[in-house]
């Protein structure tokens, strides 16, 4: 076999296959197939085309299209074409490198000069970019300036090493890589329309040269004291020491103080506090000079921190740590716009796997781009999108690796780079003892953005799976839900429930469901299975619960059943009817249409006295008996709504999230000979998504449902091993089903996992 591709891709034929482990491979081909912008950039060169066959640009003039005179032609940030010599745009830089300076003009101070209109072009080029004529190829103003006048450390070979992987990092000037060619005309694209940009991206791309490289560029361009500029993070961390960006501000402005004629006086120097204001005092003690300016702010958890402030640039480091980015986004929003006009721009850049990342403000810009004023453009980088919905800018790992790219043009060889991803992964996956390794991996070299919103750290769940499992549905999403039933449980004459279809009302099948109507539905996946007498197996369904107690509040009554013959999740109801006696009345209708019982979280009363008055207090489960042989909770005194479901608490709520995250890589059951595990026999969306996002912050109702149906489905497991050991369990029984004899075959095995589950509960990391 051989796929044909663009002369810059490593060959994929069957040789290639041959040298590959088959999940690899696999790997290898499913990204093919399912991400849009990865089929692009390795598309053949007479598909992807060349800027020559790109329509010129044009803008608005009366109302009229008009070219742009200098001949630019348009670029396709998410079908990029064929790029040619981006050399032509690092002159100086090329100059630079060989003569140790700009220009071999001889400097004059005559503004006539021709070392004055050397130096008056370049500021030209710094602010407007630059267009090649003979085919109107062009790069913005932004890109020319730090691909010429912003040194940034690379890594190369070791000088006199004979290794290829012995490398170290040498301050030299950016290469002309195909990503920053996309971002920058992504960022130029943005400020033409009035909107502002959001970077979600892998590690390594050198994010924070490139804005440390715009605030000194815009310094010269857009001098005064009303055109500052912003770099602000969360922590004061990412702004200062090696790492941040303050450090690469300084660097660049001294480059620029050392080798141009350009005015390089500071009235504020920048060193002792993160504030830089070009200028000088004259002897009248009057500011003179430019008067452009540059801050660093550290918000940390104030969002109000930078209220007030205007400029032609805010840049958010690391918005992934930003706790409440979508507030400061909004609060800020203020000092870039004025009416329907932009005149400053903002971006917000996040990195996938970085530690302590919630991430939940930074997706929202990224995926919900319009509601924040942010470019959007078609989502090509996710699996199955094909550009169906709209986004901000990704960078994935495969653009511009090391040593996977084109010295001359910049062009990424995506396979190559995708290979060394998949091979690493497969590596951590299979030879690390930490179960979130993998999803580490993924998300710091991500090929999707979905891969770069995963929570790395503070989850017990298997996100990395979760969100695959997601993305198969989401080819198939129709289809998926439409094997679901939708509608109301009624009563009839004789006291028995009937299932009722209807397609006026819609389940909640996403987690971020901030406004509109949240009534919900109750959605089943699999009816209640009956035996031969037409009756339900008293003890087969059970069920956890999440209550409300209150007419009105944000949080989402939910309510998840399980077959425990199958041990699938067969119906879930999410969500906030008009009152609370509602909710408690659909649950009542949905435990005894599965003659189930259930396991609630005790903390709220209200649920109990419903279902007292409904004399229905046998669809609550007691208080599991496994929590007080793990010393959960005490076993005296236990009366009323104490008597029955689970008070919750941060230990048990922490113990219920690992009994779920365990039943979901576990094997699932009737699988002999299929390999998928129980999270891929989920069908509910928002239960999956919630497990995704899940953190300490937030407020995830089905994850909190889970955890008391998996409290319950342990205490049975616990019976029923228990049972079976002393020979007292019946012969026909729940407990005699294959389900359990396969998981849990003795006492001892149960026991070790009860040691396993109280040594959890004194780690304060659950």
């Amino acid at each position: 076999m051989e796929i044909k591709m663009n002369k810059f891709q490593t060959p994929i034929n069957d040789a290639l296959k041959e040298s590959l482990h088959s999940e690899v491979w696999e790997d290898l081909l499913e990204y093919i197939s399912t991400v849009k912008f990865i089929q692009n950039l390795i598309a053949p060169e007479e598909s992807r085309g060349f800027i020559k066959d790109r329509p010129r640009m044009t803008y608005l003039k009366n109302n009229k299209k008009v070219e742009y005179e200098d001949g630019r032609r348009e670029i396709d940030i998410t079908n990029p074409h064929i790029l040619e010599d981006l050399d032509y745009f690092r002159e100086r830089a090329i100059f630079f490198e060989k003569n140790g300076r700009y220009t071999n003009i001889i400097p004059n101070s005559n503004p006539k000069s021709e070392y004055a209109a050397f130096w008056k072009e370049e500021l030209r080029r710094w602010k407007h970019g630059l267009v090649r004529d003979e085919d109107g190829e062009w790069i913005p103003g932004e890109l020319y300036f730090y691909w010429n006048y912003a040194p940034i450390w690379l890594v190369e070979k070791a000088e006199g090493s004979k290794s290829d992987k012995e490398g170290e990092r040498m301050r030299k000037f950016p290469k002309p890589w195909s990503g920053d060619y996309l971002f920058f005309h992504y960022v130029s694209a943005a400020k033409k329309l009035g909107s502002h940009g959001k970077l979600l991206k892998t590690r390594g791309i050198g994010f924070s040269f490139k804005t440390a490289a715009w605030s000194p560029r815009n310094l010269y361009v857009y001098p005064g004291s009303g055109n500052p500029n912003f770099h602000l993070a969360s922590e004061k961390g990412f702004l200062s020491g090696d790492k941040g960006v303050w450090g690469k501000v300084l660097d660049t402005l001294d480059w620029i103080a050392d080798n141009t004629p350009l005015p390089r006086m500071r009235l504020v120097d920048g060193k002792k506090a993160m504030e830089i204001q070009l200028g000088y005092l004259d002897e009248y003690g009057t500011r003179r000079g430019f008067l452009s300016s540059i801050f660093g702010i550290s918000l940390k958890d104030n969002p109000d921190k930078a209220r007030g402030i205007r400029g032609k640039l805010i840049h958010y480091e690391e918005d992934g740590l930003f706790p409440n980015l979508e507030k400061a986004w909004n609060v800020n929003r203020k000092a870039v716009e004025d009416g329907g006009v932009t005149f400053g721009f903002m971006l917000a850049g996040g990195t996938g796997g970085v530690e302590g990342a919630s991430f939940a403000g930074s997706e929202k810009l990224f995926y919900s781009p319009n509601a924040y004023n942010v470019y959007g453009i078609p989502n090509v980088y996710d699996r199955n999108t094909n550009g169906d919905t709209i986004c901000g800018f990704f960078w994935g790992a495969y653009m511009n690796r090391h040593n996977c790219y084109d010295i001359d043009t910049g062009e990424s060889d995506v396979i190559k780079a995708l290979l060394e991803i998949l091979e690493d992964r497969f590596i951590v996956k299979y030879s690390s003892s930490d179960s979130r390794a993998i999803t580490q991996k993924k998300a710091e070299e991500c090929i999707t953005p979905q891969e770069a919103v995963m929570r790395t750290e503070g989850t017990l769940f298997p996100v990395a799976d979760l969100k695959e499992h997601l993305e198969s549905i989401a080819v198939k999403k129709e289809s998926f839900v439409a094997e679901h039933y939708v509608g109301d449980l009624v009563y009839n004459p004789d006291g028995s429930l009937s299932w009722k279809p209807r397609s006026d009302i819609s389940p909640l099948r996403s987690y971020d469901i901030a406004s509109g109507d949240r009534t919900g539905a109750l959605e089943i996946f699999e009816m209640p299975r009956k035996n031969a007498n037409g009756d339900i197996t008293r003890g087969r369904y059970i069920a956890g619960i999440d209550p409300i107690d209150a007419d009105t509040g944000g949080s989402l009554f939910s309510i998840l059943v399980m077959d425990t013959f199958t041990d699938r999740i067969v119906a879930e109801y999410s969500g906030r009817p008009r009152t609370a006696n509602e909710a408690y009345d659909l649950a009542l209708r949905t435990l005894q249409f599965y003659d189930a019982e259930a396991n609630y979280e005790s903390n709220l009363k209200g649920l109990f006295s419903y279902f007292d008055r409904k004399n229905a207090l046998r669809y609550l489960c007691d208080v599991p008996q496994i929590l007080k042989d793990m010393d959960f909770v005490k076993a005296t005194n236990l009366y009323g709504n104490k008597a029955k479901g689970t008070h919750a608490n941060a230990s048990i709520n922490g113990w219920g999230r690992l009994l779920q995250a365990d039943w979901m890589i576990t094997k699932a059951h009737g699988d002999d000979e299929d390999a998928r595990l129980n999270l891929h026999r989920l069908r509910s969306l928002g239960y999956i998504e919630e497990c995704i996002k899940w953190n300490s912050d937030g407020n995830f109702d089905r994850v909190s449902a889970g955890g008391m149906l998996f409290i319950l489905r342990e205490d049975r497991v616990k019976r029923t091993a228990s049972a079976k050991a002393n020979g007292g369990m019946p012969k026909k029984s729940l407990s005699s089903d294959p389900f359990f004899s396969r998981n849990f075959q003795t006492v001892q095995d149960v026991d070790d996992r009860f040691k396993i589950a109280i040594d959890n509960k004194r780690n304060d990391s659950i």
